[in-house]
């Protein structure tokens, strides 16, 4: 965690960035999160942002759902492994992957509502949708 502002500045530096992985740091968790995601949202031309095993909780599903709001050239999107989901929140990232014009993946916490998991699988199901893939 001590680490994100340095690397969100960084960050800053390259907004030409098309793939971001930290995954397997679970330090990172939603403070950390929470500090790169301004810079995140910088990078207009991110097709794949990997935060699988970061640490992240319920906290963080608004963060994530924050910037696929913004990060509308982003295609992958892989947030497994974390504690996240399994809240009220869960509804905010559903909406916002639906509302997304180019994911057409994402890697869901274990956690996430099986009911919502389920209307993605069936959002994914439709031919009109960049939306393929749901684990």
């Amino acid at each position: 965690g001590h680490s994100m502002p340095l690397l969100a500045t960084i960050l800053l530096c390259v907004p030409l960035l098309a793939e971001f992985t930290i995954s397997r740091n679970r330090s990172i968790g939603d403070r950390g999160l929470k500090q790169l995601a301004p810079a995140l949202e910088q990078c207009s031309r991110l097709t794949s942002l990997n935060l699988n095993q970061t640490g992240l909780r319920s906290q963080s599903v608004l963060t994530i759902s924050r910037l696929l709001r913004q990060l509308r050239s982003l295609t992958h999107l892989n947030v497994s492994d974390n504690a996240c989901g399994g809240s009220e929140h869960d509804k905010t990232l559903c909406a916002a992957v639906k509302a997304h014009p180019s994911l057409e993946g994402i890697w869901l916490p274990g956690r996430f509502s099986s009911d919502l998991r389920f209307q993605l699988v069936r959002h994914a199901a439709d031919p009109t949708t960049t939306l393929t893939t749901v684990f």
